[in-house]
């Protein structure tokens, strides 16, 4: 097989586990939903949970952009993904700076809770490559590269949370924080998919 279709059998593939997990409702871990649909479809916000009283110095605005999108439309499309993108290049960063900043500071931090953190940092700072590299791919109109980097992103996201389970277990800040960043990412790839084929 060659390289180009084993590259589109992996997308196919990411896309229809992405489309399952949009289908398999999960429950909030906190039951609280951060998206929902407004009856046209397209995502509105809602409010945001108060913060615990243990991450109030590191809460954020984890809401949706609302906006109206047209998808057969790329210019309505191009410009939501944008905004999508440029919200979540400012949130990943704050995050980085209002939660693994503060936790590798901490001295009482341990070998272990450090290295996971360096994963966290390094997984969340290639995520903001990824989705500056993602808008210029739809300035460019590469759609389909917009996707690949999108799934790149997901995947690497997986895996900063993969270690946060086993030092934290079900740390609300990185809880919160990657609910909102899978659904983010998935709904760009959603509204640009059918530019990308």
């Amino acid at each position: 097989m060659s390289l180009h279709n084993q590259i589109l059998l992996f997308i196919s593939l990411s896309f229809l586990v992405f489309q399952f997990n949009i289908a398999t409702p999960t429950p909030s871990p906190i039951g609280i939903s951060y998206i929902s649909a407004s009856p046209n479809g397209s995502p509105s916000s809602s409010p945001s949970p108060s913060p615990s009283p243990s991450s109030s110095s590191s809460a954020q605005n984890l809401e949706m952009p609302n906006g109206n999108v047209q998808l057969g439309n790329k210019e309505s499309v191009h410009n939501y993904v944008d905004s999508l993108m440029e919200t979540s290049v400012t949130r990943t960063e704050q995050f980085l700076d209002n939660v693994i900043e503060k936790r590798l500071a901490d001295p009482a931090a341990d070998a272990f809770v450090k290295d996971c953190l360096l994963v966290c940092k390094e997984v969340y700072e290639n995520a903001v490559d990824a989705m500056k590299k993602t808008m210029e791919d739809m300035d460019s109109g590469a759609y389909y590269s917009a996707n690949v980097d999108l799934s790149a992103l997901s995947t690497d996201l997986d895996t900063c949370m993969d270690c946060v389970k086993e030092i934290y277990g079900d740390d609300q800040d990185f809880i919160k924080f990657d609910d909102w960043a899978e659904k983010v990412t998935t709904d760009a790839m959603e509204k640009i998919v059918g530019f990308s084929s």
